[in-house]
């Protein structure tokens, strides 16, 4: 071994590791997400007879429709937390910023969802 060897850690940046390409990767498709999620929404309460302006959905219909639109949204936020934990756990720290992103823009979300729905219920 030579000098060089030995003075490098052993969880070193490994350049060739495309976990923090894929972690910004699925936080620039978080809009886009959000987006089909909204549109399938729309479809969803249209195809269970309802429509959303008039606010006169039974609350099965609501959380149906929540859950699937945020098991939509929520994928991109999960894989920048998971792609960028991975790129943090190979030694590369800019993983950190699109892993805390995924994960706020995942919870502020699913926040915004339950307490509609809640409130949508309680009228």
């Amino acid at each position: 071994m030579t000098m060089r060897q030995l003075e490098r850690p052993t969880n070193h940046y490994q350049p060739t590791d495309p976990s923090l390409g894929r972690a910004w990767f699925a936080i620039v498709m978080i809009p886009v997400f959000f987006a089909i999620s909204f549109a399938l929404s729309y479809v969803l309460y249209d195809l269970f007879g309802y429509k959303p302006e008039n606010n006169d959905a039974p609350l099965w219909v609501n959380v149906i429709v929540a859950l699937v639109g945020l098991a939509i949204f929520v994928a991109p936020c999960v894989a920048a937390a998971f792609f960028g934990r991975r790129a943090v756990r190979s030694g590369d720290r800019r993983g950190l910023v699109p892993m805390v992103l995924g994960v706020m823009a995942g919870c502020a979300l699913t926040v915004v969802t339950v307490v509609t729905t809640v409130a949508d219920a309680a009228r």
